[in-house]
């Protein structure tokens, strides 16, 4: 199916959840102590959509409320208008993730393997998103996405850092072997 798209014209998709919740991990301190972190009590959350080309570094990202097939489409329709006359829009399982929103359009979905997130490139700026936030406390919502926003827009300052953490071996090797 690859075949039928030029590489520009490849977008993986997938959502992250953000919010006030800290984000705990590794943290260094002196021997014989406890590291400490603030934790914010309560959580409050966004959904980060991102649509990722992984040859070009092209991307699409927009917060919304909830992760369902309601807002799934509004995403689509949205950036629709930027992308490719042909394009091959591929994500994950999800329930939101509906085909019959591809259907009246030039636009074709597929969907990756089941429980294989790590076939999905925009997993990779997931990781690195998550591993900025670590240790770090929001108290508002506003907040949190002010932040994510901003890492976001470091990581795609250089859209070569984009494409060596997304454009897998796998992708590389199907396309370039047509």
């Amino acid at each position: 199916m690859s075949e039928d798209f030029a590489n520009t014209s490849i977008f993986f998709h997938d959502e992250l959840r953000a919010g006030t919740r800290t984000e705990l991990g590794r943290k260094w301190c002196p021997v014989g102590h406890r590291p400490i972190s603030p934790v914010h009590i309560g959580y409050e959350n966004v959904y980060l959509y991102l649509a990722l080309c992984p040859f070009t570094g092209q991307a699409y990202a927009a917060f919304l409320p909830k992760l369902n097939g309601e807002w799934f489409g509004w995403f689509i329709e949205q950036i629709q208008g930027c992308l490719a006359s042909k394009t091959l829009f591929i994500a994950d399982g999800a329930t939101a993730h509906k085909a019959n929103l591809f259907n009246n359009t030039h636009r074709v979905f597929s969907q990756l393997p089941a429980a294989c997130p790590e076939l999905n490139p925009v997993e990779r700026i997931f990781k690195e998103v998550r591993r900025r936030l670590k240790h770090r406390l929001f108290t508002s919502l506003a907040e949190a996405q002010q932040r994510v926003r901003i890492i976001l827009e470091d990581l795609f300052d250089d859209c070569q850092t984009i494409i060596n953490l997304a454009c897998f071996p796998y992708i590389l090797n199907k396309t370039t072997n047509i």
